[in-house]
């Protein structure tokens, strides 16, 4: 079925902040926007829901059946957004419409159009104008960051190579797929023509970005940095291994403040916990490299951990805690189970007292408690 701008469209989010799906979200909504489809927050008015899902946990997707079967019960079309989008396909079949994260162009085979979705980007330089109508996925960015308005957001590639064994994407997606340097650079040389000099670098896992097209994240880098001496490079997720192994080569551009950011998930400091995860490296190291970034810069880093994964103890929880001054910000995520794609048979420890603890330490570590 191919549906026209005469629909009205309600946007839910059932999510976790994350901008990579944030990003592709932005594209859908001014998709819409461009092409005079109306919007609505009235479910009463719509005929067409856009279902945005990040993140899985099973409350999470407990919410989302909820939803699903709410708006399925008012006789409403359904789009689901986004990798996990396909655990929800054995239940619901062909009675809703599943986008992928890396095919979101896919939007164009159900809705009419004069405007493709890749040719938005010269309607809207300044996502957040419109996706602030809607959300506010980006508005901590603009509370903590000046001159939001020189921010560009580029996704330089989707998906991951990696295999956590915790992890939805892997379990879910494929493997990675980058952009080429061409792409992204022309991309960026159109934002710093707009005046955007804050690059925020958008992937599962920017090291990734090179498995599939024969080049690396610093050979990027490198690339980006040639184009103007005032742009500076924000790196919104990067494996810690892989931080340690080429911080030599980008440890100029750290202490020259041209890389002010960078979120560093080590998920556990256990080697259990990590071994269990199949995330192999040696924390000591990647201490040494954010030791070394703290005293010789002023650049932000962030952390992911998960908690209350399979087994984990108390002792093991409050080792979590150690390294957690060499933080600026370190979001705690509650680890579930959900079927057919974590653990079967998960066992949780004192999760009362490992919530307590979170809450002592939460202003005093800058924590933020995702559960």
């Amino acid at each position: 079925m191919i549906f026209n701008n005469s629909n009205l469209i309600l946007f839910d989010r059932v999510s976790i902040d994350c901008l990579l799906s944030d990003n592709k979200f932005v594209k859908i909504y001014n998709f819409f926007i461009v092409n005079n489809y109306k919007i609505t927050k009235d479910e009463n008015l719509s005929n067409i829901i856009v279902l945005d899902l990040c993140w899985v946990n099973s409350e999470l997707v407990d919410a989302t059946h909820q939803k699903i079967d709410y708006y399925i019960s008012l006789w409403k079309k359904i789009i689901l957004l986004w990798c996990i989008s396909k655990i929800f396909l054995e239940k619901y079949g062909d009675k809703l419409i599943y986008i992928e994260s890396k095919f979101y162009i896919d939007i164009e085979k159900y809705f009419e159009f004069n405007i493709w979705i890749l040719k938005i980007w010269e309607y809207f330089h300044n996502w957040k104008i419109d996706i602030l109508d809607t959300d506010n996925s980006f508005k901590k960015y603009e509370s903590e960051l000046s001159d939001f308005d020189k921010i560009a957001f580029i996704e330089i590639s989707d998906w991951c190579q990696l295999n956590c064994s915790y992890c939805n994407i892997k379990k879910i997606k494929w493997n990675t797929v980058s952009q080429t340097r061409e792409n992204i650079i022309n991309q960026i040389r159109q934002e710093v023509n707009n005046n955007k000099t804050k690059i925020f670098l958008l992937s599962d896992d920017c090291w990734s970005y090179w498995s599939d097209i024969w080049t690396n994240l610093i050979e990027l880098i490198n690339d980006i940095f040639e184009l103007n001496n005032e742009i500076k490079v924000y790196i919104t997720n990067i494996y810690p291994s892989y931080l340690v192994k080429y911080y030599e080569q980008i440890k100029k551009y750290i202490y020259e403040n041209r890389i002010p950011y960078i979120l560093v998930p080590v998920q556990h400091y256990s080697p259990r916990i990590l071994k269990m995860m199949n995330r192999a490296y040696d924390v000591e190291k990647i201490i040494e490299v954010l030791k070394d970034i703290k005293e010789n810069s002023k650049t932000q880093l962030h952390n992911h951990i998960i908690f209350n994964y399979n087994e984990e103890t108390i002792e093991e929880f409050v080792e979590t805690f150690k390294y957690l001054n060499y933080y600026d910000k370190t979001f705690y995520f509650k680890y579930s189970d959900v079927n057919n794609i974590y653990w079967k048979n998960h066992i949780s420890y004192d999760l009362d007292k490992k919530f307590i603890l979170l809450k002592k330490l939460q202003k005093k570590y800058n924590i933020d408690i995702a559960i």
